[in-house]
């Protein structure tokens, strides 16, 4: 895929691997307790309609073992960059770091606050270090949410064939300051009889339509190969999104927030 000069993408590996002993002197790093209220956008809005933020991305295996990975942003009229940066594991902690509560990167020291949802910390953004909080996205003062905004839980299938894995999935659409849309998924999988688990909270996916009667969402994770779309409309009583999942038709999401 050819990058637009605007706009830069950086797939950076740094290591930090969260489950193994720390050092004495080093306090012991914490995996996310719940990972479904850390992962996703979180941004703060600035002047001229400019929007900075990072993105959460937590997978969990049956093992107990967490992969964190974290996509910086920054959005100004016109232009924008952006960078995924896993987070675990990693060989540099001094460079980067990242648990359930706290984290470093690019000039970023920020703590989550569960009760709040949200993030306080510091950002050094052009050049000048700010106090920040970082908050889910939500519509400018004189915008008007769209109806395909909130949290969406897929319908299970009542007849699943024996050899499919039984999967749960939720998709998050919310909108930002300058109009910009986000979605995100969180997936649960088991796979009966191996009883093997994987869970992953936060895989982005981009919004190509909102339009109720054109919803078309992509997941475009820097590190999946596994396509996720959906294609459909909001009904009539805007409480579900009825459409194509993956090829598979009259596949239905319900409004759940």
């Amino acid at each position: 895929m050819r990058v637009p000069l605007t706009t830069t993408f950086l797939i950076v590996a740094l290591s930090a691997v969260l489950t193994q002993s720390p050092r004495a002197t080093e306090r012991p790093r914490q995996p996310a307790s719940r990972p479904e209220t850390l992962a996703g956008p979180w941004e703060v809005g600035g002047p001229l309609s400019t929007v900075d933020g990072i993105f959460v991305m937590i997978s969990a295996s049956q093992a107990s073992r967490q992969s964190i990975q974290v996509r910086v942003y920054h959005r100004k009229p016109g232009r924008g960059s952006a960078g995924w940066y896993v987070l675990s594991p990693t060989p540099d902690p001094a460079e980067a770091s990242v648990d359930g509560t706290n984290l470093r990167l690019l000039g970023l020291t920020a703590t989550f606050d569960p009760d709040a949802a949200h993030w306080t910390g510091e950002w050094m953004l052009d050049g000048q270090t700010r106090r920040v909080v970082l908050e889910r996205p939500y519509p400018g003062k004189d915008s008007t949410p769209s109806p395909v905004c909130g949290d969406w839980k897929k319908i299970p299938d009542t007849t699943p064939p024996q050899w499919s894995p039984a999967t749960s999935v939720v998709i998050h659409i919310l909108q930002s300051q300058d109009g910009a849309f986000t979605a995100w998924m969180d997936t649960e999988q088991v796979r009966i009889p191996q009883r093997v688990e994987s869970r992953t909270f936060g895989r982005l996916m981009k919004v190509e339509a909102a339009d109720p009667e054109n919803v078309v969402l992509q997941n475009e994770s820097a590190t999946s190969n596994v396509r996720y779309r959906f294609t459909g409309a909001l009904s009539a009583d805007g409480n579900s999104l009825t459409g194509t999942w993956n090829g598979h038709a009259v596949e239905s999401f319900r409004r759940i927030r």
